[in-house]
């Protein structure tokens, strides 16, 4: 059994947060996406993913799951793709998502939003899809977005001494540490952690959107 908190805010430079988030303990999904090309585009290209996972219907087996999420990223980036083509203009989100099956795990992601773990350490399970280029951060790879690269990629393992995971888009681990993360991290509370994640984040300048999901595991008594 899982529990989760999660955390979202604009930032303090911009009006509006382009972030999305979905969370199901129960079938041990989380989603976090950034959007990107302006409020409307950049909200309805997260939305569009976080939404179509309030559609899914789920099997007994982890290998058919695994197919099935797989396929329905694969639908939001053609829907995405649809908008585009349409409309003649620019939009895209990044995504992260883990799901979790009894002792195993899968995380797909696309873009720059990472999945963590920590057990007695820190673990970045992802690998973001981003380059500098005259000294600003552009992504390589998003769902939607014009590139002549999409990547998703998939990374599964077996989570047997994991106990805590984070998701998070780049307005979280931008301003603040990998040794912050590992403190609120491992903390035994995870409201715990959520409290210190979003007291440590808040006292930056925060020119980002965050959101941020923690994820626990249950022990029964």
């Amino acid at each position: 059994m899982f529990e989760s908190v999660y955390f979202t805010h604009p930032g303090y430079v911009r009006e509006s947060n382009e972030d999305s988030f979905f969370i199901d303990d129960k079938n041990c999904i989380w989603i976090v996406c950034d959007g990107m090309g302006g409020h409307n585009d950049g909200s309805f290209a997260s939305h569009l993913i976080t939404d179509l996972f309030e559609e899914l219907v789920l099997t007994n087996s982890f290998s058919q799951n695994v197919e099935i999420i797989q396929n329905q990223l694969l639908k939001a980036h053609q829907l995405l793709q649809k908008q585009i083509r349409k409309n003649n203009t620019t939009i895209g989100t990044t995504v992260v998502l883990l799901y979790i099956y009894e002792n195993r795990a899968v995380c797909f992601h696309c873009g720059d939003s990472r999945c963590y773990s920590y057990t007695n350490s820190l673990k970045c399970h992802t690998k973001d899809h981003s380059k500098l280029l005259n000294g600003k951060k552009v992504l390589t790879s998003a769902i939607s977005a014009p590139s002549k690269s999409f990547i998703l990629e998939k990374s599964s393992f077996y989570i047997d001494e994991i106990n805590r995971f984070l998701l998070c888009s780049d307005g979280l681990y931008d301003f603040i540490s990998e040794d912050t993360i590992s403190y609120f991290m491992k903390q035994k509370e995870i409201k715990k952690s959520m409290d210190i994640l979003i007291s440590n984040i808040l006292k930056t300048n925060a020119q980002d959107n965050i959101t941020a999901i923690i994820i626990n595991k249950v022990f029964k008594s």
